[in-house]
């Protein structure tokens, strides 16, 4: 402490507060891909293949934790759903989700999917 009862800590704030900010490093910039080169796609299909939508192929069963994006060509960098497995909310069986937030229900021959007498009373 000093003679007039301040403690270390507060002076030393009081100092650091009137000193001048350092300047700032500018970020080092990647440098771009040439646009002239080609774009090659992983797979589409079908109805995506027209309108430029890239899908990945399904995979083996991995305990509904892998997700991988769905991309739009025409607007690089555009995750438009993302695909996986998923537990069916009715019957938990596994299966391939082509849209793991908004498909919850299994398809198939037994599929919860195909019960629209559901909804009729």
């Amino acid at each position: 402490m000093h003679a007039d009862g301040e403690p270390a800590w507060l002076v030393a704030w009081r100092e650091r507060d009137h000193q001048q900010p350092a300047p700032k490093q500018p970020k080092p910039r990647r440098p771009a891909p040439p646009r002239d080169a080609p774009y090659t796609p992983l797979r589409m299909k079908g109805q995506a293949a027209a309108i430029g939508i890239i899908e990945p192929d399904a995979w083996p069963f991995d305990g509904c934790v892998r997700r991988e994006p769905v991309t739009d060509m025409d607007i690089p960098g555009r995750v438009v759903r993302r695909v996986g497995w998923h537990r069916c909310l009715k019957c938990r069986r596994p299966f391939f989700s082509e849209d793991v937030l908004r498909l919850r229900l299994c398809s198939g021959t037994e599929g919860c999917r195909g019960d629209e007498d559901r909804f009729t009373r």
